[in-house]
């Protein structure tokens, strides 16, 4: 990985606690908002279950004022007067009536009104004998719902005669609520005792309310108050606060507000996604600018070095590193590499001068020595120490050879083989070949280091030189042929032929071969971690040199 690639990792994750700090403070206000609009609906349900207590204290003392008055229920019209007088200044409540104590009615306000004995608030207010607010109820003549609040009246000896029964307009008791700035966003459900809607403001969607009052009522009908959140049939979420009225005759009532907690919560949830969204563009921008930066001010220079490296390790001694301002990192750098590269170079030239003069020495040694070697070669009158003689001063002669196509290569580390086996081919052939040889070359080109293809040259040579000495006689015609092969899978082959007598029934190489030739050309072998290899052909003999592949990259 890159350095300005790390950079900028390093700074994103610096930054990341900083996007989940936001992360973690935006869930936070979010739980405190919606803890705050649980308790603001269920205040306002609080506040309206109380006004709805004062409404129906209202009609229960008007109701209790009623019983203490003598009713004359023998004439109908006189009573049913009475009640219009007596509900005339109340808004909440548009009818009045008096139910016997069989369930027929005795008097009513409301047109033909039918008899009561199968109603709820009848039986309630008769059993309980005290003031009972009944369900909602739709008016068998009219059809329309209606609320009614009944309590009994009795006589002066407490014999039950009867039940005085309000009907009460929904439409009014919302009127009623109305009046108490009610926002337009929230909703107010009235529900009884068994969980029935009795009124909803605003009244647009009653089916709506309904199916929330279904929700909202079993989880609050023991616990009387409380908040929770609901899904209403569209879908949305509803955050509900549900009161039960305090107690007397509004006991079996419940008060809901219901707030859109998707727009209670959406301004903070788009506060939130904000401050999200700029924290993570903030990262962002930071580390595209940390990307630039690091290019402009590491990345370049560091590559700029780099080049001027590279070049100079593929010999282009000429390139200077870049030249930035001293007093940084890099200016320092750069001048120290300047030097190092110059001290270098330096050393380079002395190296190579004492290297050409070692080998110009050796030469001179070399050729003093194959002199020497041929003095007393001619100076020794016995012919098998002359052919000794012969022997090393051509050994000596042939590495005479090899290290002249050193110096004039310019080489230290590195040879091409194949040029350096057709210079030992030529030498020889110059210097041991007649008119009637040849010596013919098949190499492909080849990169050794320099030991091995000295080693290897030697070799050659002394395969050469036997091949010239033992395989045709004196007068007689011949070739030599000399090939370097790369092959697929089994390394690389060197082999020296020829077309002569071929080699003796008995021959062998090992340790007590007596001839020196042949006992350095296994062990050169060896020490390449080759092997050899001697093929008798019709006529003639080929040796072959079996090397590993990896012996050019050694």
């Amino acid at each position: 990985m890159r350095l300005r690639r790390r950079l900028s990792v390093l700074v994103a994750i610096a930054l990341v606690p900083s996007l989940l700090l936001t992360a973690y403070n935006a869930a936070r206000w979010r739980i405190f908002l919606e803890q705050e609009s649980r308790a603001t609906a269920l205040s306002e349900a609080r506040v309206t279950s109380s006004q709805l207590d004062q409404i129906i204290d209202n009609a229960r003392q008007l109701l209790t004022a009623m019983t203490k008055l003598p009713l004359n229920t023998d004439n109908e019209s006189e009573c049913a007067s009475y009640l219009r007088s007596v509900i005339s200044d109340v808004a909440t409540f548009h009818d009045a009536a008096i139910v016997g104590p069989d369930g027929k009615l005795v008097c009513s306000t409301a047109p033909d009104a039918l008899d009561a004995a199968d109603r709820l608030y009848f039986s309630q207010a008769s059993n309980a004998g005290k003031l009972r607010v009944g369900t909602i109820v739709q008016g068998r003549p009219t059809g329309s719902t209606s609320i009614r609040l009944s309590v009994p009246y009795k006589d002066a000896d407490g014999a039950l005669k009867g039940v005085i029964v309000l009907i009460g307009d929904l439409e009014k008791f919302a009127g009623r609520l109305q009046a108490y700035q009610w926002r337009p966003d929230h909703r107010l459900i009235l529900l009884d005792g068994h969980g029935s809607l009795l009124l909803t403001l605003p009244n647009d969607d009653s089916g709506q309310a309904d199916a929330l009052a279904k929700l909202i009522f079993p989880p609050n009908s023991y616990a009387k108050s409380g908040a929770v959140v609901v899904k209403d049939p569209v879908g949305r979420s509803l955050i509900v606060g549900v009161a039960a009225a305090s107690g007397g005759a509004a006991e079996n009532l419940y008060i809901a507000v219901a707030l859109d907690g998707d727009s209670a919560l959406a301004e903070t949830s788009l506060v939130n996604v904000r401050g999200i969204a700029f924290d993570f563009i903030f990262i962002i921008l930071a580390v595209i600018g940390v990307w630039l930066a690091a290019y402009l001010m590491i990345d370049r220079p560091v590559r700029a070095i780099i080049r001027s490296a590279h070049k100079w390790e593929s010999g282009d001694k000429k390139s200077a590193f870049p030249k930035f301002r001293f007093s940084d990192e890099f200016g320092q750098l750069s001048a120290a590499l300047t030097r190092m590269s110059g001290r270098i170079d330096e050393l380079l030239k002395q190296k190579d001068l004492l290297l050409r003069e070692l080998q110009h020495r050796v030469m001179n040694s070399l050729a003093l020595l194959s002199g020497l070697l041929e003095m007393q070669r001619r100076s020794t009158k016995s012919a098998v120490a002359k052919e000794n003689l012969a022997n090393a001063r051509d050994r000596i002669v042939a590495m005479g050879t090899v290290y002249r196509h050193l110096y004039q290569t310019n080489t230290l580390e590195y040879v091409e083989f194949s040029e350096f086996l057709r210079t030992i081919c030529e030498t020889s052939a110059s210097a041991y070949v007649g008119t009637k040889r040849s010596i013919d070359v098949d190499a492909e080109p080849l990169e050794l280091p320099g030991p091995h293809a000295i080693s290897l040259g030697m070799l050659t040579h002394e395969l050469i030189t036997n091949a010239l000495k033992h395989a045709y006689s004196d007068n007689e015609s011949g070739s030599i042929k000399v090939t370097l092969k790369h092959k697929k899978r089994s390394g690389i082959d060197l082999s020296v032929s020829d077309r002569g007598r071929g080699l003796p029934p008995d021959f062998k190489i090992d340790r007590k071969s007596s001839s020196l030739g042949m006992k350095m050309i296994a062990s050169t072998a060896r020490q390449l971690g080759g092997t050899l290899e001697i093929n008798r052909l019709t006529p003639g003999t080929e040796f072959v040199i079996h090397l590993p592949a990896d012996i050019a990259r050694a």
